[in-house]
Order: structure tokens, then C-alpha cells, then sequence
């Protein structure tokens, strides 16, 4: 397992971070980097329930954020902004740590879509982490990647959380 997957992986398994106004550092990113990732998020995220971490090698910002707003949504979410190839890659190395399922009726990884486009925006992946549903997905135009994780194993209910929230 590479350098980032390695990363990627320990910062999946990180406790959740409290929350509050993320602040750019050295560490975390560039203001700008930050922001960017922010208006990614998924309905109820922002950066007021969402904090910038220490940015792993290949990424410019890295938000970690808590238990949802809404109470049927997930209790953890990382966003990872890239700046060009490690986007596939990254994807790749933590959807290897998941115990793979189907995302509704499409198997595991899957290109998935916006909307009623027919245009693929990125991979998404379904599965169990750990005994917690998973959703792991790339927008591939913004070049982001997302977690979010269930309290417990309904990964078909993460999944359709995931598809009315972003």
C-alpha cells in the first residue's frame, strides 16, 4: 500500500473531529483550497460543522466533518480535494480497505451520474468499513473525493442518503 493510501486510510479511521469554523494553516491548505472543497460538501455541511485537517501527500485540503444535520444522515464525512491524477488512485487504495456490495441494483465500483445526465461525474463505491456502511464517490469535474459513514451496516440507506444529498 503507497504513501497516501496509507494516509488516506488512517484518516478514514480517525475518530470524528469537533466541530467549528474551518481555519486554513500550513498544514490544512490554502484558504483559497479550503473553500473550494467547501462548496463541494454534502446538503448540511459546511464550515460550520466541518473542520480542515492536515492535507495528505497528493491532496490541497482536506475537510473532515461530523454526525449530520439530518439525523437519518451519516455520522462521519471526509472530502479530499486533488489537484490532478491522484484523484483515481486515492479512490482506489480506500475502497480496497471496504467490504464491497452493490450500490442499489450496480455493483461496486460504478460510474455514477448527476441528475438525469447520462455523462458519468465520477465512481462511486458501496460497501462496509469496520461494520459501518460506506459510500466512497469522486466528482471527477471538481476533483473531489467524499466519505461519509453510517452508525451502523445499512449501506442501501446510506446509499439513497447520499444519492437525495450529495
Amino acid at each position: 500500500m503507497g504513501y497516501l493510501a496509507k494516509v488516506l486510510t488512517a484518516a478514514l479511521v480517525m475518530g470524528v473531529a469537533a466541530a467549528g469554523p474551518a481555519a486554513a494553516d500550513p498544514s490544512t491548505g490554502s484558504a483559497a483550497d479550503i473553500n473550494t472543497l467547501a462548496g463541494t460538501l454534502s446538503k448540511g455541511y459546511g464550515l460550520n460543522n466541518c473542520t480542515a485537517q492536515p492535507v495528505p501527500r497528493g491532496a490541497l485540503a482536506y475537510l473532515q466533518c461530523g454526525q449530520s444535520p439530518d439525523p437519518s444522515g451519516p455520522i462521519l464525512a471526509k472530502y479530499f480535494l486533488f489537484g490532478d491524477d491522484d484523484l483515481a488512485s486515492s479512490f482506489n487504495a480506500l475502497i480496497g480497505g471496504d467490504a464491497l456490495s452493490n450500490c442499489a441494483d450496480k455493483p461496486s465500483p460504478a460510474p455514477w451520474h448527476q441528475g438525469s445526465s447520462t455523462t458519468s461525474a465520477g465512481y462511486v463505491a458501496c460497501g462496509t468499513f469496520q461494520n459501518h456502511a460506506e459510500i466512497i464517490w469522486t466528482n471527477a469535474a471538481k476533483n473531489v473525493l467524499g466519505v461519509i459513514r453510517a452508525a451502523g451496516a445499512d449501506v442501501p440507506a446510506l446509499y439513497q442518503w447520499w444519492r437525495n444529498n450529495g
